[in-house]
């Protein structure tokens, strides 16, 4: 029998290497956010959901903690479904969503007047950091080298639970042994340095919600609820 589609606020958990690893499906980009507002900063993102890992490998697929070890990241929900490529998920519990508790990934991008921006989700604030000084892989590197914190698309959520295992110090358990880059590059809330020093730039509490943030720029959530 078919699988039900995952829906927001679902948990649900993977196996990998005789391990369990749980997950919870946030945001439907295409169905909560696109559907009302085709432009969205997010229509990159469409056919993605939003999801998040919490702490634990497990060896029996029992949850007992809801704290996160990945914040909610970006990632296909084709392969939730196809056969090709497929993630084998399994269904665990439902916990309605909150949305004034939901989280985004935390990026820089390019502003104006050559200063780089801050964002997430609809925020976009500028920084006092100019662009020719983009934090990169290597600073020592060319101007052309790999620019970090411009975001990802977790191609498949076996990649959000390596990058899961990965923060918790169990390399020995990856799916993919060979991988090297992670999501910490790409995102400034899995860095304590490099976030704490653009929050102190754009005057803002790092410890405050998205909701609360977004609201003094004019953007509340609850439209899409």
């Amino acid at each position: 029998m078919e699988k039900k589609k995952l829906k927001e606020g679902d948990i649900f958990y993977v196996k990998i290497n005789d391990k369990y690893i749980f997950g919870k499906i946030l945001i439907d980009i295409s169905e909560r956010i696109l559907k009302l507002e085709s432009q969205h900063k997010y229509k990159f993102y469409s056919g993605c959901y939003l999801a998040t890992v919490f702490s634990g490998i497990y060896d029996d697929p029992i949850l007992t903690t809801t704290e996160i070890i990945l914040p909610s990241q970006f990632t296909f929900k084709r392969y939730f479904y196809s056969k090709q490529y497929k993630v084998e998920w399994f269904f665990y519990e439902h916990q309605p969503i909150d949305y004034t508790k939901i989280d985004f990934p935390e990026v820089l991008e390019t502003g104006d007047n050559g200063l780089i921006n801050f964002r997430k989700c609809d925020v976009s604030i500028p920084t006092k950091t100019l662009y020719k000084n983009f934090p990169r892989q290597n600073m020592n590197d060319s101007p052309t080298s790999i620019q970090n914190y411009t975001g990802c698309l977790c191609p498949s959520f076996y990649q959000m639970a390596d990058d899961a295992i990965h923060l918790q110090g169990r390399d020995d358990l990856l799916r993919d042994k060979e991988r090297t880059d992670f999501i910490s590059k790409n995102d400034l809330r899995l860095s304590i340095e490099d976030r704490a020093r653009f929050y102190a730039e754009i005057g803002e509490d790092p410890n405050q919600s998205y909701y609360e943030m977004a609201l003094k720029y004019g953007f509340d959530l609850a439209r899409f609820y």
